[in-house]
């Protein structure tokens, strides 16, 4: 007999506990229940969680679930065998599927436009994975590509339904100020800490907010104060020399204020990943403050939010980010920015079903760039653009009709300073819109909304909006949207080019774009047993665009300029999405297919720097303490524009195929008491452009960059621990 072994054996019981909605009394799986003595589990897709092993007694645990009260309770084994807990919900938690992005603040289940949303989890998730931006979870997304503009600039553009990055329209809370000469510059740098969560609208959006939104919308949803406090710290360190350290704080000074408030640095060190003498990796301080207000009434709610963001990089020649330029070495390339906002939103309850909504921003937008051109050494850009948005929206709720309604007022004014080198005249944008959208109930199954929009641009003259959505849900488990809308883009002389000294103002010349879009997707869910389910979306897009402007450069006078006529584009695509969970598993594949066309002097290119194919797999594992997971992506039959006969053709961007590839990645978590560890691993295998070609072309005196088309960094692991004070 083994020493100190009992001769006698302890008899040992099972107990089985099952957690529901208290309000709606649907099972809660991934809930966790953790008992006293240290062992813990999941809750399955049923609801149900089991303990084998229990010894005689009393036994306590706790029971939590994200966006519920938690709740802990003492039973006596093995007088009880299950036992059923109802978590009762918290409201403020709840309206984390709230959609803000649509104006009738709808549940998403319940929207006619197809809405995807990264909630909470996944920001809180994200915040420890790559806490410095969001590029990398909207990457993750088969209709999305995220490309890097430049070899050396480390700036990152979003491109959507292989459509290019200017009819992306990119907001925060709702306000659209990412345009012109502050282009989408910062924008996917900011953390993911600071979110509450994304609405990723697929499609034209213009009717709702105005020129820009062909391709889609993404609304970075900031976090609010909750009923507890928040106080979480978080450190990041990385191999490519880069350091994070994210702070976010929230609570209530009395019952009726409260306040968030997040602050954050993240400092990069310069690194030549493919040792050819650039810096793929930016030497990078970036330093974000956003503190929020928020004052609550009996019918009325005012928030008000101030944010900053500097931003000072240098790239270029290696030897000259480290010891400045040089005759031998003249390549550098300096650039501050720096984006300050002030906004404010004030909503009135007329009624339960009556309510005003007023936003308004104030924004300004530095940038000084000094970086060699050809023929100009000394080239430096010097601007700043102010940009404003007000609007003022009216919601009524009529029974089976939701109609909103309202006005909106957009400025831009870009002011360029004396002694930059771009050739631009200062010029003054404003426009006014006014539009209308009813969601009409025809009946439990089917759901119409209806909307115009009409705007008034001072350059452009007047554009009229149309947009019809149909929802139709027959059963719980299947639901299918369709829905079409017009668009446009007032054409910006910074829209598709960096400042440069060749750069023409020629906008008064050029058509303004038009677009038309339909969408469709069906949405369907399999309950194969009470373990494991399965629900799939398959979704189909088409836009077609008119006169898109584009850039052609004359090799004689290096002269650019702007040009649209005789040309359109065709994007049409597909998206498959099918996320599967049994028990403590999670599977999510998705495939994506576009054909993305552009038709100039009768020749037909595929768009550049879109992939034709997208192959995305993501497996995670998660229990009480520990969470894993690995992704893949494949990218495939991707065009870029062809440099050597790119000026000779003339058909604007001939098109020649780049490699396919993989990038993979991998994570483990350990979550602590007090907050949690992370390991992860972007990018797990090295795969990088500089590995099928040069990066850069010719030498360090007259370097000429390859567009990109596939990662740079290589490898990256990061460590990362967040603290919950």
């Amino acid at each position: 007999m083994i020493a100190g072994a009992s001769p006698v054996l302890k008899a040992q019981y099972a107990l089985k506990i099952q957690v529901k909605d208290a309000v709606t009394d649907e099972n809660l799986p991934g809930a966790s229940v953790i008992f006293r003595e240290g062992n813990g589990t999941s809750t399955g897709v049923d609801g149900m969680a089991e303990f084998e092993n229990l010894v005689r007694g009393e036994s306590t645990f706790k029971v939590s679930y994200v966006g519920y009260k938690d709740t802990t309770l003492t039973v006596t084994i093995p007088q009880v065998e299950f036992i059923l807990v109802k978590l009762q919900p918290v409201e403020e938690e709840l309206e984390a599927v709230v959609i803000s992005s649509t104006r009738t603040n709808s549940r998403i289940e319940d929207l006619p436009l197809r809405v995807e949303v990264l909630g909470l989890e996944e920001m809180d998730e994200e915040s420890t994975l790559v806490p410095g931006n969001v590029a990398s979870i909207l990457g993750d997304l088969g209709v999305i590509t995220i490309q890097r503009t430049n070899p050396v600039n480390g700036n990152d553009a979003i491109r959507m339904q292989g459509l290019d990055p200017q009819y992306m329209l990119i907001t925060r809370d709702g306000l659209p100020l990412y345009g012109g000469f502050s282009g989408s510059l910062g924008v996917l740098s900011i953390p993911p800490l600071d979110l509450k969560q994304v609405e990723i609208i697929k499609g034209s959006v213009s009717t709702l907010y105005g020129g820009g939104a062909i391709a889609g919308m993404i609304n970075f949803i900031s976090k609010e104060p909750g009923s507890k406090p928040q106080r979480t710290v978080l450190l990041n360190l990385t191999t490519l020399k880069e350091k994070n350290l994210n702070t976010f704080f929230s609570g209530k000074i009395s019952p009726k204020v409260g306040y968030t408030l997040f602050a954050g640095a993240n400092i990069k060190s310069a690194f030549d990943v493919n040792d050819d003498g650039f810096t793929e990796v930016p030497e990078n301080q970036n330093y974000t403050i956003h503190p929020r207000f928020f004052i609550t009434g009996k019918k009325s709610h005012v928030n008000v939010g101030i944010t900053g963001i500097f931003d000072h990089r240098k790239t270029g020649d290696a030897e000259a980010v480290r010891n400045d330029a040089s005759a031998s070495h003249p390549y550098l390339r300096k650039e501050r920015t720096s984006r300050h906002v002030i906004d404010l939103q004030y909503d009135h309850e007329w009624s339960s079903k009556h309510a005003i909504t007023f936003k308004t921003a104030i924004s300004s937008f530095s940038r000084e760039l000094d970086v060699p051109v050809i023929n100009n050494p000394d080239f430096s850009s010097r601007g700043i653009q102010y940009s404003t948005y007000s609007e003022v929206n009216d919601r009524l709720d009529l029974g089976r009709h939701t109609l909103v309604t309202g006005i909106n007022l957009i400025s831009e004014s870009f002011r360029n300073k004396s002694f930059s080198s771009v050739p631009i005249e200062n010029y003054n944008y404003i426009t006014g819109g006014l539009f209308a959208q009813d969601d009409w109930i025809v009946s439990d199954k089917f759901t119409v909304e209806m909307g115009l929009r009409v705007d008034y641009h001072n350059f452009k003259g007047i554009f009229v909006l149309p947009r019809v959505a149909l929802y139709y849900k027959p059963s719980d488990d299947l639901s299918i949207r369709l829905a079409s809308g017009s668009g446009y883009k007032a054409p910006n002389v910074f829209s598709l080019s960096d400042p440069n000294p060749y750069l023409v103002n020629n906008i008064d010349k050029v058509t303004s774009e038009k677009s038309f879009g339909i969408n469709a997707d069906i949405n369907y869910t399999i309950l194969a047993n009470e373990d494991f389910e399965i629900n799939i979306n398959q979704a189909f897009y088409y836009a077609h665009i008119d006169n898109p402007v584009r850039i052609i450069s004359d090799t004689v006078n290096l002269v650019r300029y702007m040009e649209n006529e005789n040309f359109n584009l065709n994007s049409l695509g597909t998206d498959t999405y099918v996320q599967a969970v049994y028990k403590h598993w999670e599977l999510y594949l998705g495939y994506n297919h576009t054909e993305a066309v552009q038709k100039y002097a009768e020749v037909n290119n595929p768009v550049p720097f879109n992939p034709k194919d997208k192959l995305a797999l993501t497996l995670a594992y998660s229990r009480t303490r520990w969470r894993s997971g690995v992704e893949a992506a494949y990218t495939m039959n991707q065009f870029i524009y062809d440099d050597q006969n790119y000026y000779e053709s003339k058909t604007l961007y001939p098109s020649v195929s780049v490699p396919n590839f993989w990038f993979f990645a991998a994570m483990v978590e350990y979550r602590l008491g007090f907050g949690s560890v992370v390991l992860n691993v972007e990018n797990l295998f090295d795969a990088r452009q500089s590995k099928f070609e040069n990066l850069v072309e010719g030498d360090v005196l007259d370097p000429v960059f390859k567009p990109i088309w596939a990662p740079l960094d290589g490898r990256v692991v990061n460590l990362s621990f967040k603290v919950n004070l």
